[in-house]
């Protein structure tokens, strides 16, 4: 496809450097600044110009009012930032990106005036675009920074290489495919999300405490980390705890870990001025409570009697019976710990308050920790994080597209609706696919995608994102399996058979719709997020209840047929590893004396090869031949006597398809956990 040129600059752009009272402003900043504030001036109006030196750097700020045809081709604000620094870079410096981040989102004096997401920055670095590329990688929702060296323009800004410069660093990047929580507000979309940020720091500034529950890529963190910010910009206190790190710790020695690293940050921090040194006492399982407490207090006072804010991410990590340590899991650790934290706030509320983030409110709806109550039962009203309404999904689509130099159909919001029920991460991940397609296929930009070709690659992009699927359901189907059943018989069954299993007193409906999976409407369940339904019938296709006796036999033959074909490939491929060109001689030996039929060993010997000679062996030959050779199929088995019995199960039943008569309920379950055991060892996803 060939690029048709345009001209950026019309007659009637405004370009130049602005003028007040009828003289230019004055740029400041080197000769080298200079220049490249004349070249750019050539594409915009130069509207600012100022120095500022930011953590002992000198930089040079410079605002430009791009014209039409850029702020159209690469989705610009009205004033956009340029950055003069003199560093040299050796490499992309975090004092850059916090200056950034200060003029665009913390600055009451720049943050509404600026385009907040892309910017320019010109330094002395020679290679200054490759070390913001690599930054781009190891930083994937940072800015949209366009890099230039100062010699790139010593002789003049071109066209050309302006947009060849913004096209790579703009349109060649996948802002949809950012897999890691966001760090800042630049792709932050939702406005109920940004409600629950602002309702769990007035919960902080109030002294209470906050819960932020929902399912794996839901955006959590996200929430967190931007909840993180506001603190800070407020001068508060805050410290995140990733409970994964943590809970292989005793209780005690987790709570002077809180202490260790509240100082850290707050006041053994050399790089921001804070140089007090606080080392807490040892803790040990009797102390601890009273250690901790005067820590706590001790703290306060350094931090000038402000309230800290703890925030325990992953809190199933450190809880009763979902916690992957034993201490935390069996043991009183839970108890003991929250049991300090409830003691303290009690008495001295002002010194802290606390958000507990995970998956499953399980750990504060217990009430009852080994007998003994649960110290933060019912202590706080769990937020779910909800999914997008369609017009979040629009705004979230069309913004991050028009970076990209990508528009959408209307109709296609509706689709992604319909398919991922408003999932940010997973509308982000298909938006994604389709960017790189796009890219791959070199399609020049600003390109518009239509309704038909979404439609196409549909089932394509659904397939391809199994493993997600997978990933966001899996903590149910681990931690808290009457959730994952219940949604399973809803998708499978639908909502006669799902109302069937509800459960009086049971929390797992108010945690489906917590978690947006499930709607109720005029009486009825239904799965909200179409690809997740499509998956689960997918991944437990037997699980369907059929009532059909003719249905049931089909499913049975099916079922045992391939069980069967991959039983005989897994004895085929063990006898070829362990016997190699005498595979075929060692399994006429195995099989002697374990069957009647005089006509099986000739026709074993005249098969074409190994392959067909399994098919000439009867159904109970393989359960003796894998017997025989248990050490080599353990590994797959485990089980041995669930092996035997749900063999016999399903040898049992081998000969129903040729009676016609019904297949009792309990005969079906029987068989159907025989067949999923070995489902399960032998085949592949």
């Amino acid at each position: 496809m060939t690029e048709v040129k345009t001209r950026l600059v019309s007659k009637t752009d405004n370009i130049g450097i602005s003028k007040i009272n009828g003289s230019q402003i004055n740029i400041k900043g080197s000769e080298k600044t200079k220049t490249a504030i004349n070249e750019m001036s050539k594409y915009g109006l130069i509207t600012f110009s100022r120095e500022q030196t930011f953590k002992s750097t000198n930089y040079t700020i410079h605002f430009i009012k791009p014209v039409s045809k850029l702020k159209q081709l690469y989705n610009l604000g009205d004033e956009v930032l340029i950055l003069c620094c003199n560093d040299n870079f050796r490499e992309f410096k975090s004092r850059t990106k916090d200056y950034l981040d200060f003029l665009l989102t913390m600055s009451s004096e720049y943050k509404n005036r600026l385009d907040k997401i892309t910017c320019f920055l010109f330094d002395d670095c020679e290679d200054i675009a490759d070390r913001v590329k690599q930054d781009r990688i190891e930083n994937p929702d940072s800015r949209l920074i366009v890099p230039f060296s100062f010699s790139e323009i010593e002789h003049g800004l071109t066209e050309d290489f302006l947009q060849g410069r913004l096209r790579a660093f703009l349109y060649e990047r996948d802002l949809f495919g950012v897999a890691t929580p966001l760090q800042n507000d630049n792709m932050f979309f939702g406005k109920d999300r940004t409600d629950i940020i602002s309702e769990l720091y007035g919960k902080y500034r109030q002294g209470e405490h906050g819960g932020l529950f929902g399912l794996r890529k839901i955006g959590k963190t996200s929430i967190l980390n931007l909840l993180q910010q506001r603190v800070h910009q407020s001068n508060g206190i805050v410290k995140y705890f990733d409970c994964t790190k943590y809970h292989h710790l005793r209780w005690y020695q987790f709570l002077r870990q809180i202490i260790i690293e509240i100082s850290e940050k707050y006041l053994n921090d050399e790089e921001n001025g804070a140089t007090v040194s606080f080392v807490p006492d040892e803790y040990d399982d009797v102390t601890a409570n009273l250690t901790f407490e005067k820590d706590l207090k001790k703290l306060y006072s350094l931090l000038s009697n402000k309230r800290m804010l703890f925030i325990f991410d992953e809190i199933e990590q450190i809880s009763h019976s979902t916690s992957p340590s034993q201490h935390w899991k069996n043991e009183n650790d839970s108890l003991f710990f929250w049991q300090a934290i409830r003691s303290i706030f009690q008495t001295d509320s002002y010194l802290f308050s606390f958000i507990i983030t995970g998956v499953n409110p399980k750990c504060i709806e217990d009430s009852k920790i080994n007998g003994t109550d649960n110290p933060i039962f019912n202590i706080l009203t769990p937020i779910f994080v909800p999914l997008f309404e369609y017009s979040d999904v629009n705004n979230m689509v069309s913004n991050i597209g028009r970076h990209l130099g990508l528009s959408f159909d209307e109709e296609i919001f509706t689709k992604l609706v319909d398919d991922y029920g408003g999932h940010p991460f997973l509308t982000r991940q298909v938006c994604s696919k389709i960017n790189n397609e796009l890219l791959r296929e070199k399609q020049i930009r600003p390109y518009k995608i239509s309704k038909y070709t979404y439609e196409k690659r549909s089932t394509d992009y659904r397939t391809q994102m199994e493993a997600v699927f997978a990933q966001i359901l899996g903590v149910l189907e681990d931690y808290y399996p009457n959730e994952y059943e219940l949604l399973k018989i809803l998708a499978l069954d639908g909502s006669d058979k799902f109302k069937s299993k509800l459960v009086y007193g049971d929390s797992s409906i108010s945690h489906l719709l917590g978690y947006c999976l499930i709607k109720y409407v005029d009486g009825d369940y239904y799965i909200r997020i179409k690809s997740i339904g499509d998956y689960l019938i997918r991944k437990n296709p037997y699980d369907i209840t059929l009532t059909d006796d003719v249905e049931r036999r089909e499913q049975i033959v099916r079922r045992r047929s391939i069980i069967e074909n991959a039983m005989r490939s897994l004895i085929a491929n063990q006898l070829r590893i362990k016997y190699g060109k005498k595979a075929r001689e060692q399994l006429i030996q195995k099989i002697s004396g374990t069957t009647t039929d005089t006509t099986q060993e000739p026709k074993i010997k005249a098969a074409p090869d190994l392959a067909h000679a399994m098919q000439e062996l009867y159904f109970s030959q393989l359960k003796e031949l894998i017997l025989k050779d248990w050490k080599d199929h353990n590994t797959i088995f485990v089980d041995r006597v669930k092996f035997e019995s749900f063999f016999e199960t399903i040898n049992k039943f081998r000969k129903v398809d040729a009676h016609s008569s019904s297949i009792s309920d309990e005969d079906n379950a029987i068989l159907h956990i025989a067949f999923k055991f070995f489902e399960d060892k032998l085949l592949d996803d």
